[in-house]
């Protein structure tokens, strides 16, 4: 048992040690943005200040963002909508974005 766990251990460190966070790749001059190891051309959309805030609101836009072809969505949040009480967190919204988006 002991063996299978450090195998495993072993497994998701190596794993993790080829995966890279996006980070930015000085190129004389100038920088690249490296996601997966490859260069992003962000071609970002930003949606307008409560339009995120309603799921229904949003059906319609996200087939617009697609014809656009943005790869990048700036989306307001509020924090209200996220901690509705102090100290209790609300990430239903989020999700749907993400999972929408």
């Amino acid at each position: 048992m002991l063996n299978r766990y450090l195998s495993f251990c072993l497994l998701i460190l190596s794993v993790s040690a080829f995966a890279q966070i996006p980070h930015l790749r000085k190129q004389g001059s100038t920088a690249q943005l490296i996601v997966q190891g490859r260069p992003f051309l962000i071609l970002g959309g930003k949606l307008g200040n409560s339009s995120a805030s309603d799921m229904d609101y949003m059906q319609p836009i996200w087939p617009k963002l697609q014809q656009m072809h943005v790869n990048t969505v700036l989306a307001p949040i509020y924090w209200e909508l996220l901690e509705p009480q102090e100290g209790t967190f609300d990430y239903t919204l989020v999700d749907a974005l993400l999972k929408d988006a």
